[in-house]
C-alpha cells in the first residue's frame, strides 16, 4: 500500500513547470477587452471598403473605376493586417492569463502532493509499529480503537487528496492544451497575415502595370480591354476545333486508354477562391464572362495537371500570358493561364498530379498577360465549351 502511495507522490512531482505571466488576470481581461473592441472597429471599417468595393465593381469598367478600386483595395488589406495583428495580440494575452492559471494550478497540485506526503509519511510511522505495542501502550481496548480509527481516518484523507490532485491534474491539462490550440493558431495567422502583405504589394504592382499600359488614358484602358476580349474569343475559337482535332488524332493512333477524365486540383486551393465562373463580381464581365475559376496562390506555386492526358500547347497570350491545354478523356479539357514558367511541352503525355508548370500572375511580369494579380486561372471544358470546374472538384 505504502509503495503505491509512494509511485502517485513521485509522479505528481514530475509536473511540467509554468512560465508567470507578467500581468496580473484582471490587467490581462482589461486589456483583451481592450483588443477586442479595436478589433470591433477595424472590422466596422472593413465592411465599409468591402461594400465600396462591390459598388465600384457594378459600375461601368473604366480606369479611373479600376484605380479607385485597386486603392479601396489597398485600404481593405492594411486594414485586414491590423485585424490580424490584433487577433494575434489577444491570443497572446489569452495564453499569458491561461499560463497564470496554470501555474496557480501547478501550485495547488504541489500543495496537494505535499500535503500527502505528510499524510504517507504518518502512516508510514505508525506502520514501524507493531499490533502488540499499540495495545501496550494504551490503557484500553477504547484507546486503541481510537488509534485505529485514525489511521483509517488518514487513509480516507489520502483518498480524497489524490481525487483532488486527479481533478486539478485534469484541469490542468485541459488550459494545457487550450494553450497550445491558441498557440497553434497564431502561426497560423502569422502565415495569414504574410499573405495579406504579399497581395498587398500585388495591389499596388497592378495599379503600377495598369496605369503603365494606358499612361492614364480612358482610351488607351478601353483599346488594351478590346485588344484582351478579342484575343480571348479567338482563343475560344481555337481551343474548341483544336480540341476536336487532338481527340480524333488520338482516337485514330488508339491512343485514348491513357486519359482520364478524373478532374482534380492543379493546386491546393489554401487561401480559397477569388473568382469563381461565371462570378457576377468579376470586373470586366460586361466585355466578357470568366471562363473558369481563380485560384488565389502565391506566384511560383508548382501546379500538377488535374488529370491524365495530353499536351494540346504551351504558348502565350496576350489575355492568358504564358498558358497550357491539356486534352482528357470524354471530350473534356483542362487550361491552366498566367503561368510564370513551362514544366511541359506541347505533345507530351502527362499524368495526374505531374508538375506542368508554376504559376504566376503578377501584373507586369513575365507569363502573367492580362492579369490583376498573382493567381492561377483553372478552366474545364467540354467539347471545347467553359463548364463551371467546382462541378468536377471536390472543395
Amino acid at each position: 500500500m505504502l509503495r503505491k502511495f509512494f509511485t502517485i507522490f513521485l509522479l505528481l512531482i514530475l509536473l511540467a513547470p509554468s512560465v508567470a505571466g507578467a500581468l496580473t488576470l484582471e490587467e490581462l481581461k482589461a486589456e483583451v477587452e481592450k483588443k477586442q473592441q479595436e478589433m470591433k472597429q477595424l472590422d466596422e471599417r472593413i465592411n465599409v471598403y468591402k461594400k465600396n468595393i462591390e459598388s465600384k465593381q457594378n459600375e461601368a469598367v473604366t480606369l479611373s473605376n479600376q484605380v479607385a478600386i485597386i486603392k479601396s483595395r489597398t485600404i481593405k488589406i492594411e486594414l485586414d493586417i491590423r485585424m490580424t495583428e490584433a487577433q494575434i495580440e489577444v491570443l497572446n494575452l489569452e495564453i499569458s492569463s491561461l499560463e497564470n492559471e496554470i501555474e496557480d494550478r501547478q501550485a495547488k497540485i504541489l500543495k496537494d502532493v505535499n500535503y500527502i506526503g505528510s499524510l504517507i509519511r504518518s502512516i508510514h510511522v505508525e506502520d514501524q509499529r507493531d499490533y502488540l505495542s499499540i495495545i501496550l501502550q494504551n490503557p484500553s481496548f477504547s484507546e486503541y480503537f481510537n488509534q485505529v480509527a485514525y489511521l483509517e481516518d488518514i487513509n480516507n484523507q489520502i483518498d480524497n487528496a489524490l481525487k483532488q490532485v486527479k481533478t486539478e491534474k485534469t484541469e490542468l491539462e485541459t488550459k494545457q492544451s487550450i494553450a497550445k490550440v491558441k498557440r497553434d493558431k497564431i502561426v497560423e495567422l502569422a502565415r495569414i497575415q504574410n499573405d495579406q502583405k504579399a497581395s498587398l504589394g500585388e495591389q499596388q504592382q497592378t495599379k503600377n502595370y495598369l496605369l503603365t499600359q494606358t499612361k492614364m488614358s480612358e482610351a488607351k484602358f478601353r483599346l488594351l480591354l478590346e485588344q484582351v476580349r478579342q484575343d480571348q474569343m479567338n482563343a475560344d475559337k481555337e481551343l474548341a476545333s483544336l480540341q476536336k482535332k487532338i481527340e480524333n488524332q488520338l482516337s485514330k493512333n488508339d491512343q485514348t486508354e491513357n486519359l482520364s477524365s478524373d478532374i482534380g486540383w492543379p493546386a491546393r486551393p489554401t487561401k480559397g477562391i477569388s473568382t469563381y465562373f461565371r462570378d457576377p463580381t468579376y470586373p470586366f464581365r460586361y466585355l466578357f464572362e470568366h471562363s473558369g475559376i481563380d485560384l488565389a496562390i502565391k506566384a511560383g506555386t508548382p501546379l500538377g495537371a488535374a488529370a491524365s492526358g495530353y499536351v494540346a500547347w504551351a504558348r502565350t497570350s496576350k489575355s492568358y500570358g504564358n498558358n497550357i491545354m491539356i486534352i482528357h478523356s470524354d471530350d473534356l479539357a483542362t487550361l491552366y493561364a498566367h503561368l510564370s514558367r513551362f514544366n511541359t511541352v506541347e505533345g507530351a503525355f502527362v499524368k495526374k498530379g505531374e508538375i506542368i508548370a508554376y504559376s504566376g500572375g503578377t501584373p507586369g511580369t513575365p507569363g502573367a498577360g492580362f492579369s490583376t494579380g498573382a493567381h492561377l486561372h483553372f478552366e474545364v471544358r467540354l467539347h471545347g465549351v467553359p463548364v463551371d470546374p467546382m462541378d468536377y472538384l471536390k472543395y
